[in-house]
């Protein structure tokens, strides 16, 4: 997850020296439109990945994955021109796309049975990391070399390759699995009866989420400044609410563990809604801080414990084609939520207003967990290998 990150805010880490790599002339639409590439990759990329993940197992896919970044951040870091460089970032896309659909079963699989919305969580921690570590690159070391940022996240991804394979485990479940024939095959279970209404609940809540996060991620200090608050003080409230993501989610995935997947998935929800809407009344700056900090927990928090719910609901040998669909879908709302921001903002209503259209897809996401009746297991009941974790209400 740490090289998800760092591969991901690489491109916009580096965006100033590529407008100004003079070779390329490089419009903003064209670079735009280079920047578009990686999504759409890892749209493609975790669609396609959660049936070969099924099929082939969950340690394989995710060393697949890792090559295709390194190839992928290889070539756009020796790019001789625009067109090899997009390549080489729908390549990253396809593997950045991949790596979460097979690692998020693997991890759940892998976890302690009291542990496992916790133990996501702080896997997911990793992508905070890995996008500092971007960052921290890009300041420190590029030295006006756009192609350094990239070659160094592939000397990661090369260096990941024998470390997976000497030290990531297969699931046991898994490996359970491969000793009974499934029934179907897992793209055929999620998409049909009696599955498939949980699986199109599951994609408009990842929707609502990625609408959430990227949104709020792009347009937070435009926000607060449309609603009169000084530059400084908007950067740190998107400082803030990434810090809120990361020691809130580690909590109510630990409140997850304890009472079930649903009702921290709606809470979540409901307290993203709600911190962003009071963002829009004029408080003590500590108040202000630490409605911030909560909205964090809710906004960026919330994948996580919709993550380990599917993978709780979907038997072994469909759980990653659940996940890839989900996430696939859910890119939706990830290319929606940047310019849904852009818009609200452009159509000048009061700053009060634009807030609570903000919160909007937290309610919509509350309302599709509620409506979801999808079970999950026992709380400290473990995987049986090769049968399902759960079965939907009918």
């Amino acid at each position: 997850m740490t090289l998800e990150g760092y591969d991901l805010v690489a491109f916009g880490a580096t965006t100033s020296l590529l407008l100004h790599h003079q070779p390329w002339h490089l419009s903003l639409s064209a670079l735009g439109m280079l920047g578009s590439l990686t999504p759409v990759g890892m749209l493609i990329g975790a669609l396609l990945v959660g049936q070969f993940t099924d099929r082939y197992g969950r340690r394989g896919t995710t060393l697949v994955s890792i090559v295709l970044v390194a190839l992928g951040m290889f070539a756009s870091g020796v790019a001789a021109n625009p067109e090899i460089f997009g390549a080489g970032r729908f390549v990253v896309g396809l593997g950045v796309g991949a790596i979460f659909p097979a690692l998020a079963p693997l991890v759940f699989e892998l976890a302690p049975a009291k542990r496992k919305n916790l133990t996501s969580a702080i896997v997911l921690c990793g992508n905070t990391v890995g996008g500092s570590l971007a960052a921290v690159v890009a300041n420190t070391v590029l030295a006006g070399n756009f192609r350094l940022e990239y070659l160094i996240g592939g000397i990661a991804a090369v260096v990941l390759v024998p470390v997976t394979l000497l030290w990531l485990p297969e699931s046991p479940a898994y490996q359970g699995k491969t000793a009974t024939p499934a029934r179907d095959s897992g793209m055929r279970l999620v998409l049909r009866p009696p599955y498939l209404g949980t699986t199109i609940l599951f994609c408009g809540m990842v929707i609502c989420s990625f609408l959430l996060i990227f949104g709020m991620n792009t347009w937070l200090p435009q926000l607060m400044q449309a609603a009169r608050y000084p530059l400084g003080s908007s950067l740190t409230f998107l400082m803030l609410l990434n810090l809120g993501a990361t020691v809130g989610g580690l909590g109510m995935a630990v409140v997850a563990d304890r009472v079930g997947s649903k009702g921290p998935v709606i809470a979540s929800f409901l307290v993203a809604g709600l911190a962003i809407v009071a963002l829009s009344v004029r408080t003590p700056q500590v108040i202000l801080y630490a409605t911030v900090l909560i909205g964090g927990a809710g906004v960026l928090g919330v994948q996580g414990l919709i993550n380990v719910y599917l993978s709780r609901v979907y038997p072994v040998h469909a759980r990653a084609s659940a996940i890839g669909v989900a996430l696939g879908v859910g890119r939706i709302g990830a290319i929606a939520g940047p310019t849904l921001g852009g818009w609200i903002l452009a159509a000048g209503f009061a700053p009060r207003w634009n807030f609570v259209l903000f919160a909007l897809p937290a309610l919509l996401g509350a309302l599709l967990a509620i409506a979801n009746r999808a079970k999950s297991p026992l709380r400290n009941t473990q995987d049986r290998p090769g049968l399902p974790s759960a079965e939907p209400t009918r």
